[in-house]
């Protein structure tokens, strides 16, 4: 890869990430849901998901967002997902609060990887 495109490809997940970011933030102004103590999982859940949806898809079938990989999922969804939010939060609320969270974070987002990989298989054909 050259340099030019390396710098397009990097201003392209820069900007990607700032939509994810952005769609993040707005969720958290929602009224109601936005200031739930939860949201930053529901958020990481959704993350994981679409990640695995795209990953799975795109490397199984012809697709004209193949070229937007790395847009889509290292600079949208990158910045739509928050690990180090969720750390923190939880974190310093309380170390019991804290693990108890990053174990529902992890393995609710494994469920959804695995959900999001048989959505896939379904929309794209194929069988799981």
């Amino acid at each position: 890869m050259s340099s030019n495109n390396l710098l397009k490809d990097t201003v392209w997940v820069a900007l990607g990430g700032a939509v994810g970011g952005g769609l993040r933030f707005l969720l958290g102004q929602v009224p109601l849901i936005g200031s739930l103590p939860w949201m930053t999982m529901l958020i990481n859940w959704l993350g994981a998901f679409c990640l695995a949806f795209l990953g799975t898809y795109l490397s199984e079938n012809d697709s004209p967002f193949k070229p937007w990989e790395s847009v889509i999922g290292t600079g949208v969804l990158g910045g739509f997902t928050t690990f180090s939010t969720m750390i923190l939060n939880y974190y310093q609320e309380s170390l019991f609060v804290g693990i108890i969270y990053l174990l529902a974070t992890v393995i609710g987002g494994m469920i959804m990887v695995r959900i999001g990989q048989q959505s896939a298989h379904k929309v794209g054909g194929q069988h799981v």
